[in-house]
C-alpha cells in the first residue's frame, strides 16, 4: 500500500482517539504509529496484503515487544492491537484507500 507519511499521521491520530473512546482509556497515536510500521511490514515480508487482522494482531504482539510496548500484564494486548487495526481499516477507508482484509 502506498501511503503518504502525513495521510499515515493523521491516520494514526484519529485512530488512538477512537480506540481511547470505545476502551475508556488512553492509547497515544505513537503506539498506532509502531503498529502500522509494523503492519505494513509484516504484510510486505509475508506478501499477504489481505492477512485477517487476528493473525496480524498476534503477529505483531512479538514485534511490539522487541520495539519496547510494555505488552505483559496491564500493557498492550493482541484484543488492544485487534482494535487498533479494526480502526485503522476504517480510517483508510475514510482516506480512500481500502484494504482488502480477510474476515475470519
Amino acid at each position: 500500500m502506498n501511503l503518504d507519511e502525513s495521510t499515515l499521521k493523521e491516520c494514526a491520530d484519529w485512530v488512538a482517539e477512537q480506540v481511547s473512546e470505545d476502551l475508556g482509556g488512553f492509547v497515544s497515536s505513537e503506539l498506532v504509529d509502531l503498529v502500522i510500521e509494523l503492519d505494513l511490514a509484516i504484510r510486505a515480508e509475508t506478501n499477504d496484503p489481505g492477512m485477517d487482522n487476528k493473525t496480524m494482531a498476534a503477529a505483531l504482539m512479538p514485534r511490539l515487544e522487541e520495539a519496547g510496548a510494555p505488552v505483559k500484564v496491564g500493557g498492550v494486548t493482541e484484543y488492544l492491537v485487534g482494535e487498533i487495526l479494526y480502526w485503522l481499516d476504517e480510517a483508510l477507508s475514510m482516506a480512500g484507500h481500502v484494504r482488502d482484509i480477510r474476515r475470519r
